[in-house]
């Protein structure tokens, strides 16, 4: 009789194991998108704000921006070069501007001569490659006339001349929008609110659900911090914020903005793959942004870095989708995934020498693989010198290899018998 390589381990040590309980994250890795007039400045996403300028000096923007290069099929091609499974976009961001054919103002991508409705395009490309698609909503809007909140951040320093406060009237603004992207754009996995208003709104989730009733919702919006997950941003070590048992970690290729930014500083292939590691070893999702230019086009070295990391992703995908494993082991710098066939161990920091000791840990693997060059690794079940009993050595690793890329080991075990 067989016994599983559970219950073999189990004398060795205690086991603890989890899943991921929401099945939309068994897409793990997503692409975020943010995109609007504020990419003619080629600033930063809250330029209005950060530089201080005018609603009037704002708005000049809109005749610049063409969009005459956007092409749907290649932004859902990054995020196939990325091995993105989801989308994620700004519908509207801090501005105001939206970036859908919409009837409640005026300030929308239909009165720039781009002329086109580009979550429409987006979200049916989606549905036509099977990439999910979710929205991306800013709570405040620096160009309603009744949305400044004194009680949030991310506001103007002072109403724009002639605004009119006015929560009540905002709030039902924001109902009619909600009312439009959950309708008129097919399915939307989820709803990525940003910039909790300190103004609590129950009716606003509760309106989300009604219209999308699948839907996933984050937990930045009305009503405190209800919502279905928590959404960490840059520095994606701060696990206190994880509000929900479920975390979708963002952050940029640019390390300045969100949005396009001339002379962005790119992140580096190592910081980005060591970091998506880290984060789906700790059970979280991850959505890495991009910012498209102003003429619909994206930058040269953010598709570079998407390509890159992609191609380590796609090698070593598989090694995320199981149960996140604890206490297997005294190293603290390993993580460890199992799966019915395999333990995958990752190594979010880096190796500093080329082999491992996994004690307490002492039975021989039929075959390891250190998967990020599907190269085979020895192993050993020895005693080390500077312990005294037998622990299994995998060594000869050729970390060099991989510089910019956390290692992954794959261990097969072989069948038991009684």
């Amino acid at each position: 009789m067989k016994k599983s390589l559970f219950l073999l381990l189990l004398p060795f040590v205690s086991l603890q194991a989890y899943s991921n309980p929401w099945q939309m994250f068994d897409r793990r890795l997503g692409m975020f998108i943010h995109w609007g007039v504020y990419s003619v400045g080629g600033y930063h996403e809250q330029e209005w704000m950060k530089l201080g300028l005018s609603k009037a000096e704002y708005e000049k923007y809109l005749p610049k921006f063409t969009a005459e290069h956007f092409d749907p099929d290649k932004f859902i091609d990054a995020a196939e070069s990325l091995g993105a499974e989801y989308i994620v976009i700004t519908s509207k961001h801090h501005d105001g501007f939206c970036m859908w054919d919409t009837k409640t103002t005026d300030f929308n991508v239909m009165n720039t001569p781009c002329k086109r409705d580009v979550l429409k395009e987006l979200s049916e490309a989606c549905k036509r490659r099977n990439m999910k698609f979710g929205l991306y909503y800013s709570i405040p809007d620096w160009h309603h006339p009744n949305a400044y909140n004194k009680l949030s951040s991310h506001q103007l320093k002072e109403p724009n001349p002639g605004d009119e406060p006015d929560m009540d009237k905002y709030r039902a603004h924001v109902k009619a929008q909600l009312s439009e992207l959950l309708t008129n754009y097919g399915e939307i996995c989820c709803l990525f609110w940003d910039i909790p208003p300190n103004v609590d709104d129950p009716e606003m989730n509760a309106l989300v659900r009604k219209l999308q009733p699948n839907i996933k919702i984050n937990n930045r919006g009305w009503g405190g911090n209800e919502g279905d997950y928590s959404t960490p941003e840059r520095d994606f070590g701060d696990w206190a914020n994880r509000k929900r048992p479920l975390t979708e970690t963002c952050d940029s290729v640019g390390a300045q903005s969100w949005g396009y930014r001339a002379n962005e500083d790119y992140r580096t292939k190592s910081y980005l793959t060591k970091t998506i590691d880290r984060c789906l070893c700790e059970d979280s999702n991850y959505l890495l942004n991009i910012g498209p230019k102003s003429d619909g086009t994206l930058p040269k070295e953010a598709i570079n870095l998407f390509s890159k990391t992609g191609a380590w992703y796609k090698k070593v995908k598989p090694s995320f989708h199981g149960e996140i494993v604890t206490d297997l082991t005294s190293d603290r710098n390993v993580k460890i995934i199992k799966t019915p066939d395999y333990l995958y161990l990752h190594y979010p920091n880096g190796l500093t020498k080329t082999g491992i000791d996994l004690h307490p840990l002492k039975t021989l693997p039929e075959e390891a693989i250190l998967l990020n060059t599907n190269t085979k690794l020895k192993s050993e079940v020895i005693i080390p010198t500077y312990r005294d009993e037998p622990s299994l050595h995998i060594y000869d690793i050729p970390i060099d290899d991989i510089p910019d890329e956390p290692p992954i080991i794959r261990l097969k075990f072989p069948p038991e018998s009684k």
